[in-house]
Formats: C-alpha cells, structure tokens, sequence
C-alpha cells in the first residue's frame, strides 16, 4: 500500500471514530453529576437524586425552522429546573447543517414526573414533528 492510501485510510477511520464517540454507541448514561440521555432512550424510565443534572442531546437542525423546546408543563414540571438556554453545535461548518441541541436540568424536588422536549416550528399550530420523553423519578 502507498502512503498516500494509508493516510487517506487512516483520516477516515479517525472521521469514523469521532463520530461514533460523538453519537454515541450506547444509550443513557452517568456521568459524576448526573444523568446523559439520547434520543434512543425516548420513551425510558430513570432515576436521579436531588441535585443532580440531566442532561439531553437530541439532533435537529434549526436552520429549517424547527427546534427542541420544552412542552407544555407536565407532571413532571415541579421536579426539575432548565439551566440556562440549550446549546446548538453543528454537525459541520457547512451552511444549513444540522448537528445536536443539548438541554441541561437540575433535578429539584423528590417525585415522579415526565420530562418531554418536543420538536417543532413554534409558529406553525400543528403536531409536533417529533417528542422526546422520559419519566422520571428523584429520590
């Protein structure tokens, strides 16, 4: 093999690599403070103690006009806090590219609730495109 080919091989299983570590090849996750959960654990149950955070990475691409954004309060609204405004990083520096809006929480109070994100144009009256949701319990 030349070594241009093995360079142009190696760039791209490093590409590979980094995009797999990005997205993330398992679902929920803890980290020293908290909660990390993905789109794949839409629909899941967990556990957090008070004070600790959740964070959610969901993909979007905001340039379209859609975006997560928190629904209507639920049941679960009393036991936790957003902090701070979410955060987009896109996925390239391409005009238009999507990439992932990461939401952080506090959990606040003991209970039982639903943590749901939904995924729309905040303008349009429709159904939301998608829904991200979780029940919660905080000990």
């Amino acid at each position: 093999m030349s070594k241009k080919y093995v360079s142009v091989l190696t760039c791209v299983l490093l590409v590979l690599l980094a995009v797999t570590v990005a997205v993330g090849c398992s679902s929920a996750s803890a980290s020293s403070t908290g909660l990390v959960l993905q789109q794949t654990d839409n629909g899941k149950t967990f556990t957090v103690k008070t004070g600790e955070t959740i964070e959610v990475t969901l993909a979007g691409n905001p340039t379209t006009g859609y975006t997560w954004q928190m629904a209507a309060p639920s049941s679960g609204a009393a036991l936790y806090k957003q902090l701070g405004e979410a955060v987009f990083k896109a996925e390239s520096t391409a005009l238009g590219a999507g990439g992932v809006l990461t939401f952080e929480f506090q959990a606040i109070a003991k209970g039982e609730g639903t943590l749901k994100l939904i995924y729309s144009r905040p303008w349009e009256n429709v159904p939301p495109a998608q829904t991200f949701e979780v029940k919660l319990s905080v000990e």
